[in-house]
């Protein structure tokens, strides 16, 4: 019995372990969407593949664990860790992805700022020779 019960408690924790990725993807995607803006169309294009690829996923997960047989234990594990993501790290995770994916936009504008400023020295010190 106490074999059965553990499988049961692994299954549970990859369960809440998929709900946690999820919403991680999910705000992968929102960060995404905060540093390159994106219209109407494209953002419906990314949340139809985000949420086929989750489902999917979520459908493996449930044939590999269960045989198929989707169990309530298996969506409130997915929920509770959904939920566990969004109150313990859920806002500072996405301002983190967003300095992330703004990060090498930062530093070109940096480089070509600098790049600029030497092409404008060099341009005036010509033409003062000129």
């Amino acid at each position: 019995m106490s074999g059965l019960i553990y499988e049961e408690a692994k299954v549970f924790l990859v369960f809440v372990l998929h709900g946690i990725c999820l919403l991680f993807g999910s705000d992968l995607l929102r960060a995404w969407r905060t540093v390159v803006p994106h219209g109407p169309v494209w953002t419906g294009i990314e949340d139809v593949l985000f949420w086929f690829g989750a489902g999917v996923w979520s459908f493996i997960l449930v044939f590999l664990f269960q045989d198929g047989q989707l169990r309530l234990y298996m969506a409130a594990a997915a929920g509770g860790g959904m939920l566990l993501y969004r109150k313990i790290a859920g806002k500072r995770v996405a301002r983190g992805l967003s300095w992330i994916f703004r990060l090498p936009i930062r530093l070109f504008s940096f480089f070509w700022e600098k790049i600029d400023i030497f092409c404008h020295k060099t341009i005036a010190k010509f033409a003062e020779k000129g």
